[in-house]
């Protein structure tokens, strides 16, 4: 049996992990800390999991009940648990309309609640073995991956070098390489093909690359290369020195710090959208940093390209990290490169303030502070720059900004 937990709090998940063990002895838990290793891609394996447990509260303020609904968009969770901090009506009532998903607060899921919901899920019953995982696999087995993509390396593809493994999916890793020819420190990315069933998987990450290597623009993450063999796919991009913008607000970001790294998102933007790219999530950590200090907008695992009739979401579906959702979003209507502006304009008041623009009790109250709640005040000694903020976080679409390069003409003066 295999269990996979989701929570910020590793004590929690040791917590959780022993109290499962003492249920079914035999039992393989794996913790997966969001903060550390980040929200599971569409390509996450779940079929390998037999229950998952997963807190409503993640990085702070994103929403575990978001999370299962675009994890329930690529595949059949398993047995799932909703682990909250407090009685909400709103995720218990969404919670209600899933399948074989349990919510329950966090004060009550003693070990006799566990032993309920496990005997309730038939858990604890005998089933077929699954097949090997990827997480399964030793060192030797990835590194001798890279070996064969170094082999294979001609005109069209560059030859890696492992260095060390940086993250881990059920189908995937992520590496630090190097690139042969010149030495060049990069990120790879491995998708195992030899144990997905379902091609969409394939096709997805294949999307992935299509959309970063279509994109060529200083303000935008580097692409390096994508393939695949009968056994595997990958996928190279640049690996960043300096870390996110996540650690810089939390270390204290200047005004005028803020108003650059805001100008650069926006060129960054630009870029996307003038390949009708949307982003769909624009936020601090998804804002990296180069040894030279400049930044690139990164991460397209959920973005959409506009002229694609083929999506990984669908109409109704909420996507996006809660604290940077525009209203659209939050209503799980259709979005444009406005939805972009809006989550820059949350991450600019949080920039110059320090702090997020809406805060909430629950998932479901900060969501409707996305759709409701005024527009906050920045600090008086800001207060010129209230009315950019204003047009950013404007509820309807259409009394934002309506393009990046609208923005950045209305930034720049302001960081000459």
């Amino acid at each position: 049996m295999r269990a996979i937990i989701i929570s910020d709090s590793k004590e929690y998940m040791a917590r959780m992990r022993r109290a499962l063990a003492g249920l079914l002895p035999e039992i393989e838990v794996t913790e997966h800390d969001p903060d550390q290793i980040g929200k599971p891609s569409a390509e996450f394996d779940w079929s390998f999991y037999d229950l998952l447990l997963i807190e409503d509260r993640l990085n702070g303020a994103e929403s575990g009940l978001a999370w299962l609904a675009s994890f329930r968009l690529h595949a059949k969770l398993p047995p799932t648990i909703l682990i909250a901090e407090s009685d909400d009506s709103f995720i218990q009532g969404k919670v209600g309309e899933m399948g074989a998903t349990e919510y329950v607060l966090r004060s009550d899921l003693d070990d006799d609640k566990l032993r309920t919901l496990v005997d309730k899920f038939g858990v604890g019953e005998a089933k077929p073995e699954k097949p090997k995982s990827l997480t399964q696999l030793n060192f030797e087995h990835d590194s001798e991956i890279i070996r064969k993509l170094a082999e294979t390396s001609d005109s069209d593809t560059d030859g890696y070098k492992f260095v060390r493994l940086i993250g881990q999916g059920a189908q995937s890793r992520v590496y630090l390489a190097e690139r042969i020819r010149d030495q060049q420190t990069l990120v790879l990315k491995l998708l195992d093909l030899e144990d997905i069933a379902d091609p969409s998987f394939v096709q997805r990450f294949a999307r992935e690359a299509e959309l970063i290597a279509g994109i060529d623009s200083p303000y935008v993450i580097k692409f390096y290369d994508h393939g695949f063999t009968p056994s595997y796919g990958y996928i190279a991009v640049e690996f960043f020195t300096r870390g996110d913008l996540k650690q810089r607000i939390e270390n204290g970001v200047s005004t005028e710090e803020a108003l650059i790294y805001a100008l650069n998102i926006g060129y960054g933007l630009e870029a996307i959208h003038s390949l009708d790219i949307v982003h769909r999530d624009v936020k601090p950590g998804n804002i990296m940093f180069r040894g030279d200090d400049s930044i690139a907008l990164c991460d397209f695992g959920i973005s959409k390209h506009l002229g694609d009739s083929w999506d990984l979401t669908k109409t109704g579906a909420v996507i996006g990290t809660l604290s940077y959702l525009s209203p659209e979003q939050g209503l799980g209507h259709k979005v444009d490169p406005r939805t972009d502006l809006y989550g820059l304009g949350m991450v600019l008041f949080e920039m110059l303030t320090g702090d997020k623009a809406f805060h909430a009790t629950s998932p479901g109250a900060l969501v409707y502070q996305h759709l409701y709640a005024e527009v906050p005040e920045l600090p008086k000694d800001q207060a010129v720059y209230q009315p950019i903020i204003d047009k950013l976080l404007a509820k309807d679409p259409n009394d934002r900004y309506q393009t990046a390069s609208e923005l950045v003409v209305n930034l720049e003066p302001h960081c000459n």
